[in-house]
């Protein structure tokens, strides 16, 4: 998970110096870190529906383990329909594209990792598909679901 966090970081880094280049905004690079890196701490709200708010385990909740425990998976911030909801706003206001793009690139290179490292089945990212499947985690396929 740890290794994971720093391709996040790293990745979203990146978009946030591209888009400074491009745009010449610096912004973007705070920008990227929030939608590339920071949306992990949506696996916060997991947790806590999972541990009913009693506690807060950080080698539970590193272990990603409460997710085959629980059998949902919600990550409500991971949804491939945010980074195109945010390239098409960056296309239609130009004046902030910088903002959309570096929101849009960043989630959708965070959102691609994370299918590549989990090996879901090819939807699970995509919010929709998971609340179609009432967040069921046998939907997925998910590799922190398979050991529950």
């Amino acid at each position: 998970m740890i290794t994971d966090e720093l391709i996040h970081f790293i990745l979203s880094i990146l978009v946030g110096v591209i888009i400074t280049w491009l745009y010449g905004n610096f912004w973007a690079i705070l920008v990227a870190l929030i939608s590339g890196f920071f949306i992990d701490s949506d696996h916060l709200i997991d947790y806590f529906i999972y541990t009913k708010m009693q506690r807060f385990d950080l080698a539970e909740f590193r272990s990603a383990k409460y997710f085959g425990q629980m059998g949902k998976v919600y990550v409500f911030a991971h949804g491939f329909e945010y980074a195109i909801i945010l390239a098409v706003l960056g296309f239609f206001l130009p004046h902030l594209s910088w903002l959309f793009y570096s929101l849009a690139l960043s989630n959708f290179l965070h959102l691609l990792y994370d299918t590549i490292a989990n090996k879901p089945i090819w939807p699970t990212y995509f919010l929709f598909f998971r609340i179609a499947k009432n967040f069921d985690h046998k939907a997925f396929d998910f590799k922190y679901c398979k050991n529950d």
